[in-house]
């Protein structure tokens, strides 16, 4: 069995790898991931070299998956519905996935008609695959997701693999091996510990690598702490007793950085009676400043 991803990157192509993966897996097909770009003037340098990005990600997720694939660029001056489809009667494709995004009114009417094409003009089944930010569910907002967590607990890594196991983790127990990986590779989120593992040096590097980053904490659970965090680009603080909704707070990272509003999630209003019990009456009243600016842009 062969089958044909039409891939342009972002969340809707990220949805559409996965399902691709996981129906090769059952029949042991071949997947090709095909960005079509018309070439010429159409594409810049900046556009063609963020889809080769975007096909080694493809490329990576099928192999890490054990799926046999091959993933190109196809400039052949098509459209992209008709470059689809003369590559799936070409290569004798049995099945298509193809996303669709929706943003812009124009986008919108550009992929709605290279769907169409590609469905009235396959020569096999198609598969279409939305993104809907608001009604994706967090195990499923997660899937796939590539996620760094630095803890020098080894029983609180254990526990977030079990919890995460819908995402591809990779872990370090000290500053120096985080670093390491940091620079070497690339993350959706990092969960980060503070105390012992020098966290917040982390988050800088985190934050210079445009990684989201969730501190999770339990011996620096502080008013000063969770100021600090947000201070020094937190994506969100979470006490160590949420641990076992993790993946709840993950999504809530990744779904808010995909709106473009780092800061911007829930994660404060839902656990501000947390942190009223935990840091006493009028615990915000001791730094008013910080708190009246923090409310007046995310909300109280």
């Amino acid at each position: 069995m062969k089958i044909l991803v039409g891939y342009n990157g972002g969340e809707v192509g990220r949805i559409s790898l996965s399902l691709a993966r996981d129906m090769a897996g059952i029949h042991s097909a071949f997947v090709y991931v095909v960005t079509s770009m018309e070439g010429g003037a159409s594409e810049t340098q900046a556009e063609i070299a963020q889809a080769e990005e975007g096909l080694e990600f493809a490329r990576q997720l099928l192999e890490n998956s054990g799926i046999q694939c091959e993933a190109q660029q196809s400039v052949r001056g098509l459209s992209a519905g008709e470059d689809l489809v003369k590559f799936a009667e070409e290569n004798d494709i049995d099945h298509i996935f193809l996303g669709i995004k929706k943003t812009s009114r124009a986008q919108k009417a550009i992929l709605g008609s290279t769907a169409r094409y590609v469905i009235l003009k396959a020569p096999c089944p198609v598969t279409t695959v939305r993104f809907e930010i608001n009604t994706i569910l967090p195990e499923d907002l997660l899937k796939d997701r590539k996620i760094l967590v630095v803890d020098d607990e080894p029983d609180i890594l254990e526990t977030i693999e079990e919890l995460l196991d819908m995402c591809t983790l990779e872990t370090a127990n000290s500053f120096e091996t985080a670093k390491k990986l940091l620079e070497n590779n690339k993350y959706d989120l990092a969960i980060l510990d503070i105390m012992g593992v020098s966290g917040y040096d982390i988050l800088k590097l985190a934050g210079e690598k445009e990684v989201p980053a969730l501190m999770l904490t339990a011996h620096a659970l502080t008013p000063e702490n969770l100021k600090e965090s947000i201070q020094k680009g937190a994506d969100s603080y979470i006490p160590k007793d949420e641990l076992a909704n993790i993946s709840t707070h993950a999504a809530d990272v990744i779904r808010t950085r995909i709106e473009g509003k780092q800061g911007y999630g829930s994660w404060f209003s839902t656990l501000k009676p947390f942190f009223d019990k935990s840091f006493g009456k009028g615990w915000r009243d001791k730094d008013r400043s910080f708190w009246n600016t923090f409310d007046d842009k995310y909300g109280k």
